[in-house]
């Protein structure tokens, strides 16, 4: 089964959050808000946390299905210090874990767009191969 997590800090996008409901109720595929703050404010220590448990593991399985390096898009090497950047992150989510995301408010709208028109088979084309 998957689940579209929206990884945010504080409060999620209201927009957002309206379009993965209307998801569910007309394609019954569950979400999840998780919040990577603490109590609203960033928090690196829970963000690398997030990362570590849920994309770096798929790091190669989220490159081949994405095109895009989780280092470049969620990690960036700033003044020799990396830093984390998860809020702003939807992913598809299994058992298996992260199976494939995307970041940016405009992404992520045409994706969950694209989501509440096609049901599972757009979520089924994005997470083979």
């Amino acid at each position: 089964m998957q689940i579209l997590r929206y990884y945010c800090m504080g409060s999620a996008d209201e927009s957002l959050c309206s379009l993965l409901g209307n998801i569910e109720k007309t394609h019954g595929i569950p979400s999840e808000i998780c919040d990577v703050s603490h109590q609203g404010a960033y928090d690196p220590q829970k963000e690398k946390e997030v990362y570590e448990r849920d994309f770096k593991p798929r790091a190669k399985t989220l490159k081949k299905r994405t095109g895009r390096s989780i280092e470049k898009n969620l990690r960036s090497r700033k003044t020799r210090n990396y830093f984390v950047s998860i809020p702003g992150t939807i992913a598809v989510v299994s058992d298996q874990g992260v199976e494939w995301y995307t970041l940016g408010r405009e992404e992520i709208s045409k994706f969950l767009d694209r989501v509440l028109v096609k049901g599972s088979v757009q979520l089924e084309e994005l997470c083979t191969g």
